[in-house]
């Protein structure tokens, strides 16, 4: 029986595998290094007739550094909070627990959007009919400049979940969830969506970015929240499914199960967790 994997935070990851995906981002480190080399011995050969293009030189290693650094802090690195963490950032909310979020990928992704446009500039420059191309990154740089504007947030209270994200708020009660399930969010993160059921009366949303398309669910981003995509899942299910349980969200005390594995899945009745553990595995070992 094929044993579980741990959550990915990409798409793609989830498609050809973590030690696949290592060896991608690997793979763009060297040939980064490779760019920087030959761009390198290239100007020394013939400085000459090299200097007018001296840009195009710079700045085509420098996109691809930048892409291997924002594979690897987007989709290889593990952001964490801590219970601490969790603590402060209810403090500043009643009743409920409040999980607070990152700005790493946007931020990352608009510096790969910046330095794509900046690269195409200076080739605009250099090289004849090649200005066209820069309008193919405006887009995305208006997209994430617009989403370092709001923090990713989750806050879970007895009543339900209210979720932040860069292009929607929205907030719903536990009774009017349909479903949870794993699927593929903006910027192909891997993501939990929060199906609402049809006509719910509790659903309440604004979305605020203008090139977002409305699809009936809400995003939660495990990633961007910093807790182990396995367990958040669990805990909504739990949640959704357990009345009973959602009295451990009134703020007192950080939920251990969202940030235990041990503590998770011993807690969890197994037709919850079920179908949750037989698609993924939580970050820390059990033993």
């Amino acid at each position: 029986m094929k044993q579980p994997r741990t959550m990915p935070r990409s798409a793609l990851e989830y498609s050809i595998g973590r030690p696949l995906w290592v060896a991608v981002v690997v793979l763009n480190v060297i040939l980064a290094a490779i760019a920087t080399v030959l761009c390198i011995w290239m100007y020394l050969q013939d400085t000459a007739s090299m200097r007018p293009i001296l840009g195009v030189l710079i700045a085509v290693p420098a996109l691809w550094w930048v892409i291997a650094v924002t594979l690897w802090l987007t989709t290889l690195s593990r952001r964490r909070v801590s219970a601490e963490d969790i603590s402060r950032a209810s403090a500043s909310v009643a009743g409920g627990i409040l999980l607070p979020g990152s700005k790493l990928a946007p931020a990352m992704t608009l510096v790969a959007a910046l330095a794509a446009a900046s690269t195409f500039a200076v080739a605009a420059m250099t090289v004849r009919g090649a200005g066209s191309v820069v309008w193919a990154v405006f887009g995305p740089i208006v997209s994430h400049l617009i989403s370092l504007r709001q923090p990713r947030r989750l806050f879970l209270h007895p009543r339900g979940l209210g979720s932040a994200t860069f292009h929607l708020d929205a907030e719903v009660h536990w009774d009017d969830i349909q479903s949870i399930d794993v699927g593929v969010g903006m910027n192909n993160s891997m993501v939990l969506k929060v199906a609402v059921r049809p006509g719910a009366v509790s659903y309440r949303e604004r979305w605020r970015h203008p090139f977002s398309r409305r699809r009936g669910v809400i995003d939660v981003d495990p990633s961007a929240l910093g807790v182990d995509g396995t367990l958040l899942w669990l805990a909504l299910r739990l949640y959704r499914l357990e009345p009973s349980m959602r009295e451990e969200l009134r703020g007192d005390r950080v939920p251990g199960r969202l940030l235990d594995a041990r503590a998770a899945v011993a807690t969890t009745p197994q037709q919850v967790s079920a179908p949750v553990l037989s698609v993924f595995s939580p970050e820390s070992a059990i033993r």
